[in-house]
């Protein structure tokens, strides 16, 4: 399995207090993760973001499951939870990670609001523009 610790120590040491919690499982670093991306977002903080998301595609990309399936259902799910940051969030959301977490979506938003993110992912153009 990769070592989501090293990656996660190097990439967003101002999370190194969380993930030095060797008991706790991947799932409350990567909400940590999540409300750190908050910040940022609200912040504007680009070079929070980019490590941020960088990381969680990282994680998208393993060719373990785990990982994978844990930053879709700890992260990737929750993007869109502070609605007011949807326009920013779609831009740097990957083709590959929306195709795969767009079913965890559904459950959780309103027929309106799925809506509105297919929308702002037909709005963005071709596959491949999406930045991480």
């Amino acid at each position: 399995m990769a070592d989501w610790r090293t990656r996660a120590a190097a990439l967003l040491p101002e999370l190194s207090d969380v993930v030095e919690h060797e008991s706790w499982s991947c799932h409350v670093y990567f909400g940590e993760v999540w409300h750190l991306a908050l910040e940022a977002h609200r912040a504007a903080d680009e070079d929070t973001l980019r490590r941020v998301y960088g990381f969680a595609h990282w994680c998208f990309q393993q060719p373990e499951q785990f990982l994978t399936n844990a930053i879709m259902v700890s992260f990737y799910e929750h993007v869109f939870d502070d609605w007011d940051l949807r326009d920013d969030v779609a831009h740097r959301l990957p083709p590959e990670v929306v195709v795969k977490v767009r079913p965890l979506w559904e459950w959780r938003m309103t027929t309106e609001r799925l809506a509105e993110v297919d929308d702002l992912f037909a709005d963005l153009g071709p596959p491949g523009r999406n930045a991480v």
